[in-house]
């Protein structure tokens, strides 16, 4: 094997670099060279010849010159004590790769263009999805101590529904005889067609509890919220959600005291919402206006007749084990009073935070592990094969540390683009499945 060595140090000399330095690039540009005699030799061609051809490529007077000049400047000669470690220009190493990033990048404009957006479609792919796990599991549920919030549902597990909504009197015997809660609301969606304001329109909405917003701890942002009196039947108000509000009535805060007419019925509109306020339910409702449910007596003696959802509020120093042993006293002793309708059927109280992320937390493992094989390592991949297949050794090594010496990797090819593609299009439909899951 030729020693090049000598070669590179000769035309070295006029730039009259550190030991330290010259030492590093003199090592990199010669195991470049040997690479590169060595292929020769395999392609064919005789020693003489290997040589020749190798040495051509820094021939040039005055290119390892002209190269080094660009990245290189001149720096003392610090004398380094045995055993002490030099010391390194931390932002002149920095400032070479990447003017050598940035030349590589311009001589292959159609490479690069596929490198930036795959990296852009990673990176936004990351971003969702971490967004929604940082909003969804991470991010505290926007009302007052949420660790104390539970849904209490009917357990009729032997029918096939553990989770099931419970009926008008079932939860008022449950909040009648509850101690383990400070309080309990129920919710019900209804659907209300708004007249007499511009078009015709059909709204979706609830039926809540007086007690619901208060026990949530979310105030309203114009007028009031629901009081005792308002949850009596005949009583006819309503809330209006942020985006109706702006939407139907230009955000005018006259509009509190106003008459509307929903169903046919005139409700005179008490509160304006918050904005973004959403009520935890079974299913993620786009509520545009709230109504007290207002039990009619025949209704609130319904006990087969199962459409509510019941949310609570555990007592400060209440464990979840303590409420749920009482819910299940309360329910067997239901089940003896009423064993036509409440026979086998038990109670289930499940923490808010599980009820809104239940369907999506098992997967959060998944986003860590798969977050981790974005499609951008492969384009890394390309990169680093393009870069060094490419230049010769005086524009791939310069600045280069010998910590950074790898064997020469394959040229990329098509298949590489297509694995690309292939893994960005994949990146873009889980990020898409993700964001549905998580609208669910």
């Amino acid at each position: 094997m030729p020693d090049f060595k000598v070669e590179i140090r000769a035309r070295l000399a006029e730039l009259r670099l550190s030991p330290v330095r010259e030492a590093e690039i003199v090592e990199e540009l010669s195991q470049h060279l040997e690479e590169e005699y060595e292929r020769a030799l395999t392609s064919g061609s005789s020693e003489d010849e290997a040589r020749q051809r190798v040495l051509e490529q820094i021939a040039a007077s005055d290119l390892l010159h002209r190269e080094l000049k660009q990245l290189e400047r001149r720096v003392s000669q610090e004398p380094v004590a045995p055993g002490a470690e030099s010391k390194t220009n931390l932002f002149g190493d920095l400032t070479q790769d990447i003017r050598y990033a940035l030349r590589v990048l311009a001589k292959n404009p159609a490479f690069t263009f596929i490198a930036v957006i795959a990296l852009a479609l990673g990176i936004g792919a990351n971003s969702a999805i971490f967004s929604v796990v940082d909003a969804v599991l991470l991010r505290p549920l926007p009302f007052k101590h949420p660790e104390q919030l539970a849904m209490v549902w009917e357990n009729a597990a032997h029918m096939g529904f553990p989770r099931n909504t419970p009926s008008p009197a079932n939860f008022l015997d449950w909040r009648k005889q509850t101690q383990s809660f400070t309080g309990m609301a129920a919710m019900a969606e209804r659907s209300f067609n708004l007249t007499g304001v511009g078009e015709p329109e059909r709204l979706e909405g609830r039926r809540v509890s007086a007690n619901l917003f208060e026990l949530l701890g979310v105030p309203a942002l114009l007028g009031r919220t629901f009081g005792p009196d308002d949850d009596r039947p005949g009583t006819h108000v309503v809330l209006l959600s942020y985006s109706l509000w702006q939407r139907r009535f230009g955000s005018d805060p006259a509009v509190i005291g106003r008459a509307l007419t929903l169903n046919g019925e005139s409700y005179t509109v008490v509160g304006v919402m918050p904005q973004l306020t959403q009520l935890p339910g079974y299913e993620n409702v786009n509520d545009q206006l709230w109504v007290p449910i207002a039990f009619a007596s025949e209704e609130a003696a319904q006990r087969g007749n199962h459409f509510l959802e019941v949310i609570a509020r555990r007592k400060p120093g209440v464990t979840l084990k303590q409420a749920q042993a009482e819910m299940e006293t309360i329910s067997a002793r239901l089940a003896q009073q009423y064993p036509d309708y409440n026979t086998r059927i038990g109670a289930v109280v499940v923490p808010l935070h599980e009820q809104v992320v239940g369907d999506i937390k098992p997967s959060a493992p998944c986003f860590a592990r798969r977050s981790w094989f974005c499609p951008p390592h492969r384009v890394r991949k390309c990169c680093q094969s393009a870069a060094r297949t490419r230049c010769c050794s005086a524009k791939r090594d310069f600045g280069a540390p010998g910590t950074r010496r790898q064997s020469v990797p394959p040229r990329p090819t098509v298949s590489d683009g297509k694995r690309i593609t292939r893994d960005v299009w994949r990146w873009i439909r889980f990020a898409a499945g993700i964001l549905r899951a998580a609208r669910t």
